[in-house]
């Protein structure tokens, strides 16, 4: 079976333009993601960590097809990333971006909004609302204006929404981040155990918190400054000779910091024989 997601060498690097560089300098350029390599299989849970910064957020947005890449190649669903239309029909996207929705509408509403977008209609538009608030508990909310919706239900919504296209892959970036923990558990919870588990969906989980990923994820992937310097299992990362796995974290991060290895798409080994 092929790989949900397939990664090769990934490369993409911003340059910054304003009025200043136009007159004065030379547009100052900044490397987003570098030979970044990745495979994730169908159905699992692939956390996408790093400090701030450290290319996350550029990454989803290629794998959204919202941002392309400057070289390397890959493939979702089995697409390659240039078929973007058809790529968008196989994802799903859940961010913090709550001014996405209409807050003056209901959220059955701008279900019904976003469905038309997807270019559902009819019967089967319908099907897909009902599931999409069953899945997230939100039908006892549907008729509830957005702005009247708490953190963690204007969250369900946003997995409802991406829910209506009925994905394959689905992209969660920072979904936890204005959730309290109450809210937070629960979104856990219903990712592994409904969207992961009972729907089979391949997920990207993207944070920057550890506990959080140790949590629901299957396997990391741990960028910093747009490099991978780890790739496995949060597990074999405890069981290494530090106990803490933040303190695991930051030990990984700093060496690859100033190790010629970056960026080689090496996965080290945690034999501590070795």
């Amino acid at each position: 079976m092929p790989p949900a997601i397939e990664l090769h060498t990934i490369s993409k690097t911003f340059t910054e333009r304003n009025w200043k560089t136009f007159l004065f300098k030379k547009p100052r350029k900044t490397q987003a993601l570098k030979d970044v390599s990745l495979t994730v299989e169908k159905g699992e849970i692939m956390g996408l960590l790093g400090p701030n910064g450290a290319g996350k957020t550029t990454l989803i947005k290629i794998l959204s097809t919202l941002v392309t890449a400057d070289s390397g190649k890959g493939t979702i669903c089995g697409l390659p990333l240039a078929e973007s239309m058809a790529i968008r029909n196989k994802i799903g996207m859940v961010s913090t971006n709550d001014r996405t929705f209409y807050w003056r509408l209901s959220g059955l509403e701008n279900l019904d909004f976003f469905a038309t977008l997807y270019n559902l209609n009819g019967s089967l538009k319908t099907e897909r609302i009902a599931k999409a608030l069953q899945l997230t508990g939100m039908v006892d909310k549907a008729d509830y204006r957005f702005m009247s919706y708490s953190s963690g239900q204007k969250q369900r919504l946003s997995i409802a929404r991406a829910m209506l296209a009925d994905p394959e892959v689905l992209l969660m970036d920072e979904a936890t981040t204005s959730l309290d923990p109450i809210a937070t558990r629960k979104l856990l919870n219903f990712t592994r155990n409904t969207l992961a588990g009972k729907e089979q969906k391949t997920i990207i989980w993207c944070t920057h918190n550890l506990h959080e990923a140790e949590d629901i994820c299957d396997r990391v992937t741990i960028l910093h400054k747009g490099e991978v310097v780890y790739k496995g299992t949060l597990q074999d990362m405890a069981e290494t000779e530090s106990p803490d796995i933040e303190q695991e974290f930051t030990t990984i991060v700093n060496f690859f910091q100033k190790s010629p290895l970056v960026g080689s798409g090496l996965e080290f080994s945690r034999d501590k024989s070795t």
